[in-house]
């Protein structure tokens, strides 16, 4: 008799592109769309010099100046030139003068073509050699963060490119797509998650909305307790540890650490892993939202307009996905080294929840055209093979030298990544919509990530709170 899936599990990552982590994984015998050592990519730097693709990266300390990932820099990395001709075709020639311009010079410029070694990442490369790689995934659109994640939840961003937190309520999400079938969800969040500006959720916090504190615990019990999908956010900020210390931002957003962004895909896998009953009903998919301005050699692919809604300003249609992002699917029922050249986008997550969860009502439109059409990963899965109970044989990390707690200490005092001050951004702009009682004080210091992590922690617990009172 076949398994039947119960559980979908997704950790979105931030910022890194398939070739900056995986590329080098191309092997004799594990033939990924990767890096060819004898052939392999190049750009030019401003000084005319070709700076190849190179499998040095570090786990932080290469890309300080946060990469430019806004449309208008991802167009100018994907086609070398900021105004493409209408029809030019992209030839991924651009980050680096694109990076020399944001880091000030041009051997700085440089360290965007830098890439992992295998052993670098033994966490994510490991799971992919476990399970399934997937070496077609893009991000939805050719820009930053906020509006390639609104395509996870909600299947468009309704013609807007841009980060501004002027335009995120109002949003139909696959959370209440679900519920209307009477199928649970959960956002599990640390520090931060932009949904917590949809009113549609916040109206119905007390079902769409836990402490990720609280998840390993959750997989430890019962695993009818267990929401059917779970959408897993990282920290996105450091933070001041209440036991000592600092704890470090895992969102793997440059330059936070990879190493800490490891350790939080780990634990993930590692609490769905520990009770039979949980893993044998599960998919877990880690996956990163968009490239970060980080050197990938993969056009980009023609995807179907979420709802023909066009920016007008920059002009783009929304029929061309973002730069290629790693993806890994991991669930018992995959052979090990599977590779999967399927196209994907983050309208897949959402088709495949419903196709999983609610099969009579899939496909549907109610998520828009994208969605409806996309590709799903359950393809991947063989129900009726035995289970996949080997557990992997994770290396030990290749870097050292550097003392968590001294470099957490670091990032907690370091000025704001981009994502870091939209999601400050984001964080005024609800704290401000919440009635008087609830607001929380705008603290002095939020240049700094730690204040600035905590501040919209706080405004997120806050309209939690508010909401609920509403509810209640």
């Amino acid at each position: 008799m076949p398994a039947e899936i119960k559980h979908l599990f997704v950790l979105m990552m931030e910022n890194r592109s398939f070739d900056h982590l995986f590329g080098f994984m191309k092997a004799p015998g594990y033939n990924i769309e990767g890096l060819d050592p004898a052939s392999l990519p190049f750009n030019e730097d401003s000084l005319g010099n070709k700076i190849y693709a190179s499998s040095d990266a570090r786990p932080t300390g290469d890309l300080a100046a946060d990469p430019n990932h806004h449309f208008a820099d991802v167009t100018e990395q994907l086609y070398g030139v900021s105004n493409p001709e209408t029809g030019q075709a992209p030839n991924m020639s651009g980050f680096v003068r694109n990076y020399e311009t944001k880091s000030g010079s041009a051997a700085l410029g440089a360290h965007i073509m830098k890439c992992f070694a295998p052993a670098g990442l033994p966490v994510l490369t490991t799971l992919a050699r476990q399970y399934a790689i997937c070496d077609h995934w893009f991000s939805s659109i050719p820009g930053p963060t906020l509006p390639n994640r609104l395509y996870v939840h909600c299947g468009t961003s309704r013609g807007r490119l841009d980060m501004s937190p002027d335009f995120y309520s109002g949003f139909y999400t696959v959370y209440e797509e679900l519920a209307k079938q009477g199928v649970s969800s959960c956002i599990y969040w640390s520090d931060w998650s932009e949904t917590l500006t949809f009113s549609g959720l916040m109206a119905h916090q007390n079902l769409f909305y836990d402490a990720y504190a609280n998840f390993a615990a959750i997989c430890n019990g019962d695993p009818d307790d267990v929401p059917t999908y779970c959408f897993i956010e990282p920290q996105y900020n450091p933070a001041n540890n209440p036991a000592g210390g600092t704890l470090p931002a895992t969102d793997q957003h440059p330059d936070n650490d990879m190493r800490d962004g490891e350790t939080l895909i780990q634990n993930v896998y590692n609490a769905i892993r520990q009770k039979d009953d949980l893993w044998h009903s599960s998919v877990l998919l880690v996956v990163y939202d968009e490239h970060g301005g980080i050197f990938d050699h993969i056009l980009p692919v023609s995807l179907p307009s979420p709802d023909n809604i066009s920016s007008v300003a920059p002009p783009f249609d929304f029929t061309l996905s973002g730069v290629r992002v790693p993806a890994v699917v991991i669930s018992p029922y995959i052979p090990p080294g599977t590779i999967c050249s399927t196209i994907f986008d983050h309208t897949s997550v959402i088709a495949t929840a419903l196709k999983l969860f609610t099969p009579s009502a899939w496909p549907s439109d109610n998520l828009f055209a994208r969605a409806e059409a996309a590709n799903t990963f359950d393809t991947i899965l063989n129900l009726n093979m035995a289970p996949n109970d080997a557990w992997p044989n994770f290396a030990a990390p290749v870097y050292g030298g550097i003392v968590a707690q001294i470099q957490a200490a670091a990032a907690a005092a370091a000025p704001l990544s981009d994502l870091q001050a939209e999601a400050l951004a984001h964080a005024r702009s609800l704290n401000a919509s919440l009635p008087d009682d609830f607001q929380v004080q705008v603290p002095q210091g939020l240049n700094q990530a730690a204040i600035a992590g905590a501040f919209v922690q706080a405004v997120g617990n806050a309209a939690v709170a508010a909401h609920q009172q509403v509810k209640s």
